[in-house]
């Protein structure tokens, strides 16, 4: 006999997965249509599903960007969290010179872009449409500041990790770093092939340079 515990539990799960194919549904269409010409019948009918089960999940189409964003956001924290920990915790790869933990870095943080194009594309829609759509733009610029001031305090770990420290305030870094990668992400888009990490590694030359205390491990 099940449980009502175990009902509950069953539609919550079956709740969670129609919610993760419509926001995956969601970023295919976004990057082939953008967000303003995309429908909700559009989603919904990519995922397999009916306006209803959009409708069960999300209030309309700014929620769905915004859930589409707290699950990008949460995605790059932990992949920052898995950056810093690789290195902190692995002190014979603190032994490489600081141009190559910067290469492993960018190279785990950039991904493959011909793997993720629908994912790039979608962010940047996201980005024009906050911009564009006045409901959105405090939302969505709260949100990423939270993010920001989350990935200044990892970053900042992950630098004194390597003995480095930037020669700008973090939070400029985090700005500077964040335009160019996605500016390489679209350039690597463009060109059908992997990012080319040269003018990032170029910049994080120019604004590091080793730490000036001698706190790091």
């Amino acid at each position: 006999m099940t449980s009502a515990s175990g009902l509950v539990t069953g539609r919550s799960a079956r709740r969670a997965q129609t919610r993760e194919r419509l926001m995956n549904s969601a970023v295919e269409v976004f990057a082939e249509r953008g967000i303003f010409g995309a429908s909700v019948e559009e989603i919904s009918e990519h995922a397999g599903f009916t306006r209803g089960a959009f409708y069960s999940n999300f209030a309309d189409k700014d929620d769905l960007v915004m859930a589409l964003l707290r699950s990008y956001a949460e995605r790059d924290v932990r992949t920052v969290e898995e950056i810093t920990d690789l290195i902190r915790d692995n002190a014979g790869l603190r032994g490489n010179p600081p141009g190559v933990l910067i290469n492993r870095a960018l190279t785990r943080l950039l991904g493959d872009a011909s793997n993720e194009r629908s994912s790039i594309l979608a962010r940047h829609e996201m980005d024009l449409y906050a911009a564009r759509h006045s409901a959105l733009r405090r939302p969505y610029r709260e949100y990423s500041e939270q993010l920001k001031q989350r990935i200044v305090a990892l970053l900042d770990g992950t630098m004194q990790a390597i003995g480095l420290e930037f020669s700008v305030d973090v939070p400029t870094a985090v700005h500077l770093l964040h335009a160019a990668t996605n500016r390489m992400q679209m350039e690597a888009l463009l060109r059908d092939a992997a990012p080319d990490t040269g003018p990032i590694e170029t910049l994080l030359t120019q604004i590091t340079r080793p730490r000036t205390d001698t706190e790091h491990t």
